[in-house]
């Protein structure tokens, strides 16, 4: 594929590109070893945000995808530069106790916070959701780490944090502020760190909204990978057109030889 071939430097997503439920996928480790050894740089784009990213590292070395922190730019890494730039307002965490330990500098309030943030979060009631719903109602601004719909893990689908921010918006009427993919402003850091410009990278994802047009919308061609959540007819369905299709991130070192 030429787009890849004449790319000088690379976004993937992680989860169902890289790995799935805690696992390398089938070539996932070659890829990586491949990018190394050709000197061609790249970032990992994700919003997953059920751990903090020094976390995340830790976990991918674990399984065979040696990186460093700065090669990982994610949603909750993110939200930390957000909410400075919104002025360090006081916050309602629904996000994992692991990733609000990169949070505390800002002040929690349980109570009447002026923000409320959302990312990856198992713990949700009833009551939980209507908490946050009395905030909003009551001023607090809604941040969204992710929007994300669905993901894969070994079992199935799984519902992702989009759906609850949804909820949320729908009760409401007020729109959430968007922190991680698909906002032009995460693509922008990924591109500042690697020094390139939108012609010169590829991203490569699994999502159409989240990663392939995410990535377009700022002129970065965008790549759909038939694993994760990929399904027969998920192109078909959307209005959103990659501008190419691998069947996994095993194919990635074959295209480029």
């Amino acid at each position: 594929m030429e787009l890849i071939r004449k790319a000088k430097g690379f976004l993937f997503d992680l989860d169902g590109v890289f790995y799935q439920s805690g696992k390398p996928l089938p070539g996932a480790i070659d890829a990586l070893s491949y990018l190394r050894k050709s000197n061609l740089p790249f970032r990992f784009l994700t919003n997953t945000t059920t751990k903090n990213r020094h976390t995340l590292q830790e976990n991918l070395t674990n399984i065979g995808l040696a990186c460093i922190e700065k090669e990982i730019i994610t949603a909750g890494f993110a939200g930390i530069d957000f909410l400075r730039k919104k002025g360090s307002p006081s916050c309602r965490y629904f996000i994992t106790e692991n990733l609000k330990q990169d949070y505390k500098e800002f002040e929690e309030d349980l109570e009447n916070p002026e923000a409320i943030v959302i990312g990856d979060f198992d713990e949700w009631t009833y009551d939980l959701l209507n908490e946050a719903f009395y905030h909003v109602m009551n001023g607090a601004e809604i941040i969204a780490l992710h929007k994300g719909k669905y993901y894969k893990v070994d079992s199935g689908l799984r519902m992702d944090a989009g759906g609850f921010v949804a909820a949320l918006e729908f009760a409401t009427g007020k729109k959430a502020q968007l922190v991680g993919k698909p906002n032009k402003a995460f693509f922008q850091c990924a591109l500042d760190d690697l020094r390139l410009v939108p012609e010169e990278v590829v991203m490569i994802g699994d999502d159409l909204i989240n990663d392939v047009n995410g990535a377009q919308n700022l002129g970065i061609p965008g790549i759909l990978v038939k694993t994760g959540k990929y399904h027969e007819g998920m192109i078909e369905s959307s209005k959103i057109n990659p501008d190419g299709l691998i069947d996994s991130i095993a194919d990635f070192q074959n295209i480029l030889n």
